[in-house]
Order: C-alpha cells, then structure tokens, then sequence
C-alpha cells in the first residue's frame, strides 16, 4: 500500500513575482509533483503553503486537500498522512522540519540542509537525542544523477588518488535557462551566508564528496568575489583543498559568466575520469570508456523515489541522511575550515 504524504510549500518559488505569472508552486509542479505520482510507493494527500492561492497551483485538478496558514497542526495530526516533503526557501525550514518530525511524520526536506552550520548542528543533536520513531532525510537531488552514480562505482579501480577538480561555471540571470526560479526575495536578499554560491554550489559538492567518498577535506585556501551585484553577496569562488590523507584538489565556481559548463575530474595513480551531468570518460590502464546518460527532470524522481522505497521497507536511505546534508554544507562554507 502507498504512503500517504504531503507536500509543505508550493515550492522554492514562493513570493509573488509581477514579471513571471503563476510561479507559485512552479517547482513542485514541475518536479515534486511528477516525482511522487511516478513512485510506487507514495501518494499524495495534501499540500500546504502560506495561502490556499498557491495550493491551488500545484495539481489543480488533483482530488487532495489543501492547507493553508495556520492549519499546520491540521495537517500533521492526519492519520492518513505518514510522511511530508518540505521544499521552503532555506532559511525558513527549520521549524517545519521540527514540528513535522515532533508529529511523528517521516521528513524530506530540501537542500541545503539550513543556512548556516551552527543551524544544522543544533538541529541534528535535537533530532539524534530526541526519541522518536519518524526520520528526517535531506533530499541533494545530484547524488543521484546516473552519472555520478555510475563514476563512483569506477573510482576503487583508479587505485590510490592524487587529484581532484570541481568547475560550475554558469550565468545567473533573466536568461539563464533556470530563470522561473531566480527572481524570488529570499534569492535576491539571501540570508544565507555565500547567496547562490551556497544554493546552487551545494549541488556540486555534493557530487565532490560522492566521488571521493571517505575522504575528509582538512584544509582549505579560497578567494571569493561578487561579479554581479544582482547574486549577493558573492558569486565567484577558487578554493584549493587538501584531504586528511594528503589528497589536492581545487573547487572553481563563477556564477556570472559566459562559461556553461559543470563536471569533476579525478586523477588517480591506475587513470582518471572526467564526469559532467551526462557523460562519463574513463581512463583506467589506458582503455578509455566513454558512457552518456540523461539527466531529465534534474534526476528529482531518482531521490524521491529512493526516499519513498526506503520509507516503504522500514529503512533509512544514508545517502539522505542530515549527516550528509550537514557535511555538504561544511564543506561548502570554507570559513569553517583551517586557511592556509
């Protein structure tokens, strides 16, 4: 039988825009939405967000209940409703995640795991040492992208590591092909430290930290600047790390340029792999491989699906868990790290 769950926030895309029309609830429609009704595991009951507005733009259609305000404690006191995804602006999170873990409801809660690391701390040691029989997962959408996945099953084979690189070159703006999602309050004044370098940048750390696996990042030098005052506060980044056992690499990231391009290479003492969104090009004792993927719907259904099989089996996913969410964003916020 199928979970019965419900959607917390229309979506990342919660403030009203005048220059883009019914963007409430856009990202739910176009991801969360379609993820949950291709699960076999998951159904959707209800959909909470600020307004009975917004919940009307996810699934219109959709025979569900729609909460809206203060009807929270309406919606987590259902039965029927076992879990809930909730997809907020970041530094609104928190409390939601709270309230439906302290009701018993199994969380999925968007990425970045909270703005800020002392946040995520206290929010984990609550969760650890509060009994309770609900799980808190923090979705990272590019841990499942097919690539990775596939470069992380080659990495054993390039032998003893020497090397690392992660690029994410893009140009944030009203042309940018993710546009719909750019123009929201909590984006353009963000209150999370590093702006779109943390909202966006996560993202590819995340897939750093999959690649080299266990790994620990023990030091850290990183210049940042704002290149367009339109991404604050900063929206470029060079960092060079090196791991606890001796492992360099460096982390590029520049948000206003002409440049498109995001990938990771690895270099090991056996060969190398070079990994983008959706190609993999392995060397390995010189045979080289080169395998596409697709990387449609920007794999959301991989990690809601995995979610829902999980909740289904009476299981915890670990590539879901707040450690890695905390992790991913550790890594992200150099300042926490030693300097050279």
């Amino acid at each position: 039988m199928a979970i019965g769950i419900a959607l917390i926030g229309a979506g990342m895309s919660l403030v009203p825009c005048p220059t883009v029309p019914n963007r409430a609830g856009l990202f739910a429609r176009e991801f969360h939405l379609p993820a949950i009704r291709s699960s076999p595991h998951l159904e959707l009951k209800a959909v909470y967000s600020r307004s009975l507005s917004s919940t009307q733009q996810v699934a219109p259609d959709a025979p569900i209940d729609r909460y809206a305000g203060d009807d929270l404690p309406a919606l987590l006191a259902r039965t029927d409703i076992h879990a809930v995804i909730i997809a907020l602006a970041i530094g609104t999170q928190s409390p939601y995640i709270r309230a439906a873990l302290s009701a018993g409801k199994h969380v999925l809660s968007e990425k970045p795991i909270t703005e800020h690391v002392a946040d995520a701390v206290a929010l984990l040691q609550w969760y650890r040492e509060t009994p309770m029989v609900a799980t808190w997962a923090v979705a990272e959408n590019w841990r499942y992208l097919d690539s990775l996945v596939h470069a992380r099953s080659l990495m054993p084979r390039l032998g003893r590591l020497s090397q690392f690189r992660t690029l994410l070159y893009d140009n944030i703006g009203p042309k940018w092909h993710l546009a719909r999602y750019f123009d929201t309050t909590w984006r353009q004044q963000p209150s999370h430290q590093g702006g779109y370098l943390l909202d966006y940048g996560v993202h590819s750390l995340a897939g750093t930290r999959l690649l080299l696996g266990d790994e620990r990042i023990a030091r850290v030098a990183a210049f940042t600047r704002s290149v367009n005052p339109a991404l604050p506060p900063l929206d470029t980044m060079d960092a060079i790390l090196q791991t606890e056992s001796g492992l360099q690499g460096t982390v590029q990231f520049g948000l206003s340029t002409s440049l498109q391009d995001a990938g990771w290479t690895v270099v090991g003492e056996h060969g190398h792999l070079q990994v983008t969104m959706t190609r993999v090009v392995s060397v390995i004792d010189g045979d080289e491989e080169i395998v596409d993927f697709s990387a449609d719907g920007l794999v959301v259904p991989n990690e809601v699906h995995a979610w829902g099989e999980a909740l289904s089996r009476g299981r915890v996913n670990m590539q879901q868990s707040p450690e890695q969410g905390l992790a991913d964003l550790e890594l992200h916020v150099v300042t926490d790290f030693e300097k050279e």
